[in-house]
């Protein structure tokens, strides 16, 4: 009798295959990062798209690519709240909290930093577009069923309406979450449309501001702004003046007021409230907060009342947070998380600039594109609270990852 052999599966075959489950899973956890409301809430919320980073991880792990790397901001900024933990004013949720702290560090920003370590920044981004461009397909299906039909999906139901106009927040918290999260990727789009002159962008741009529109956050429309103002003012300051720079206003101009002629309910509602009422009334509120979190980080300016522990401080609810991202740090980790967070910040920032100075190209640009997308998000995201929110912990991880990159190479020169 003749013996069948066994067919060998190719290791190069098994890395091909590995590979492969790397990129379905970063995508899909790129594309539920902002699901806030899918998740097991026993203290903390576990969420459903924390699972599908652990497995992007672990498979980043098997392949041999996954990497602590040591970074003097992180380890102190986890060190410092984990002082803040232990002296919380619940220790125990303190704790409880902290680990979120620990996970955003080991699975998002080592986990993303070794991605883009191992397979580009362009590839990245090309994952980061796409997971866009299947949420926006997601928030026009919520439009026309909530529109045409007046269904909503069990599991993705609207954020209601005001005089209605409908809101959509996709799977974010609420619509002001999916409008900051999207600041990102506009401001990244505007910057390498107008500034890195890259014209496949503009499909970005336009799908996003639909999305902004949908959504019909002022936080987005805030983000608009900020992202228009600053990157033309970029563009302008580059290079020679030309009829392109000159009359790139009278576009956003026109641009504005179409979207007033044509969107009046959600110009009135939504956006004319920034000119038309206070700061505090066009916040909803959050803004009259911000002297009671700032009274709780005087009472405990060097390590804050700790991790989660701002509700129970002041003896309302554990749910009862701040308005404001940098008054949130500011209250429950003092001034010790302030100044080590911002400068983990500040320092990606600056090392993106410093690796597309020394070596400017297609990729350097592409993330001096990222460092600005990160500045403009993090500028609006002072609209809100959450600092801990793990689309913002993967942005470090993708800054961290692109410089890492370069370090890489210029190493290996």
């Amino acid at each position: 009798m003749e013996t069948v052999k066994s067919k060998r599966i190719p290791i190069s075959q098994v890395k091909v295959n590995l590979d492969l489950f790397i990129h379905i899973f970063c995508f899909i956890s790129v594309l539920l990062i902002g699901a806030d409301r899918w998740g097991l809430n026993i203290g903390v919320n576990l969420r459903l798209d924390q699972l599908f980073l652990i497995i992007f991880v672990i498979l980043l792990a098997i392949k041999g690519q996954y990497r602590l790397y040591f970074n003097v901001w992180i380890v102190l900024f986890a060190c410092s709240s984990l002082i803040s933990a232990v002296f919380a004013f619940d220790t125990t949720r303190g704790l409880i909290f902290w680990l979120s702290v620990f996970y955003n560090i080991v699975i998002l920003i080592f986990g993303f930093a070794s991605y883009v370590r191992t397979y580009g920044l362009k590839k990245m981004i090309s994952v980061l577009r796409l997971s866009f461009y299947v949420q926006f397909a997601v928030l026009l299906l919520q439009l026309l069923l909530k529109v045409a039909f007046g269904y909503e999906l069990p599991f993705l139901p609207s954020y209601g309406s005001v005089e209605d106009v409908f809101r959509f927040q996709l799977w974010f918290y609420e619509p002001s979450y999916l409008a900051t999260y999207l600041t990102f990727w506009f401001a990244l789009s505007v910057f390498m449309f107008l500034i890195a002159k890259d014209k496949n962008y503009l499909k970005d741009i336009v799908v996003c501001l639909a999305m902004f529109l949908i959504s019909t956050s002022t936080t987005g429309f805030v983000g608009i702004m900020l992202v228009f103002v600053s990157a033309y003012l970029i563009w302008f300051a580059s290079g020679r003046i030309t009829l392109k720079k000159i009359l790139f206003p009278l576009a956003v101009i026109l641009l504005f007021l179409a979207f007033v002629l044509i969107f009046p309910s959600v110009y009135e509602l939504f956006f004319a409230r920034l000119f038309k009422m206070s700061l505090n009334e066009s916040s909803g509120g959050r803004v009259a907060l911000w002297a009671e979190t700032f009274g709780v980080f005087k009472e405990n300016v060097l390590f804050g009342v700790g991790p989660g522990n701002y509700g129970l401080y002041l003896g309302e609810d554990a749910g009862y947070v701040p308005t404001n991202v940098t008054l949130d740090i500011l209250a429950t980790l003092g001034i010790s998380g302030f100044i080590l967070f911002y400068g983990l910040t500040l320092s990606l920032l600056v090392g993106c600039v410093k690796v597309y100075k020394k070596n400017p190209n297609a990729d350097t640009r592409l993330l001096l594109a990222c460092a600005y997308a990160l500045l403009c998000f993090t500028i609006v995201l002072q609209a809100n609270q959450g600092y801990l929110r793990l689309y913002h912990w993967m942005f470090f991880g993708l800054l961290w990852g692109g410089v890492l990159k370069y370090v890489k190479k210029k190493t290996k020169s």
